[in-house]
């Protein structure tokens, strides 16, 4: 019978506190929906309009970006004019906490440059990015501590009929205020090399970026 008794009462004891967890979790979220205008980083207006909810640890917002840039001047040239026509594909996932400060996201990005010599096309090259990147916060909220973790293929360029000039597959780390790390396999013409935590401007310089860049949209070194 004590047996049966004191089952009985922790029985009865678990019951309640669960009762007062989940009094506690509804408590925590106010009615009605997230005030956007409260959130600290502002969500970015490319991403609207923002799907926000209140969860377990507080605003979650979702955006989306689908967007195309028609031909236009690349950022560089070669010996001869650069035009891009330019595809963008963000989903992104941002977390905050209950004094509405942002502390980590998430995106997915799916962005592809088309590249021509010609200010209509056709295109002769291409410039894709198929990532996906977190980024978490030393300090809610503060945009000057957040660091940038990007994984899968943050470059890969290429002629449209061609094999890559230029290919980097892995994870690249950046802090704020820093340069960012690369480890991971760069595959520039034909000839592969891995790498572990080295600056991204050794693998990814301007020069080596704009070499690759006019190789593919021109056919030649």
């Amino acid at each position: 019978m004590k047996i049966r008794t004191a089952r009985t009462g922790l029985v009865a004891l678990a019951v309640t506190c669960a009762q007062l967890v989940s009094s506690s979790a509804s408590a925590e979220a106010p009615p009605g929906p997230v005030d956007q205008s409260l959130l600290v980083p502002a969500l970015h207006p490319d991403l609207a309009p923002w799907t926000c909810a209140f969860r377990r640890t507080g605003p979650v917002c979702t955006g989306e970006l689908d967007a195309v840039k028609d031909w236009q001047p690349f950022d560089f040239s070669c010996d001869v004019p650069v035009y891009a026509r330019s595809t963008f594909q963000r989903r992104a996932t941002r977390y905050y906490d209950w004094d509405y400060r942002n502390y980590d996201r998430y995106v997915h990005q799916n962005d592809l440059d088309e590249l021509s010599t010609s200010p209509a096309g056709p295109a002769t090259a291409l410039i894709s990015v198929r990532t996906r990147f977190r980024e978490p916060f030393a300090v809610p909220g503060d945009l000057s501590s957040m660091t940038v973790i990007t994984e899968g293929v943050p470059m890969d360029i290429r002629s449209v009929r061609g094999a890559p000039v230029l290919r980097l597959v892995g994870t690249l780390v950046e802090p704020a205020g820093q340069v960012g790390t690369f480890t991971g396999h760069v595959t520039e013409r034909g000839v592969t090399t891995r790498h572990e935590n080295v600056p991204l401007d050794e693998v990814l310089s301007d020069e080596v970026f704009i070499g690759a860049v006019c190789e593919a949209v021109q056919g030649r070194p």
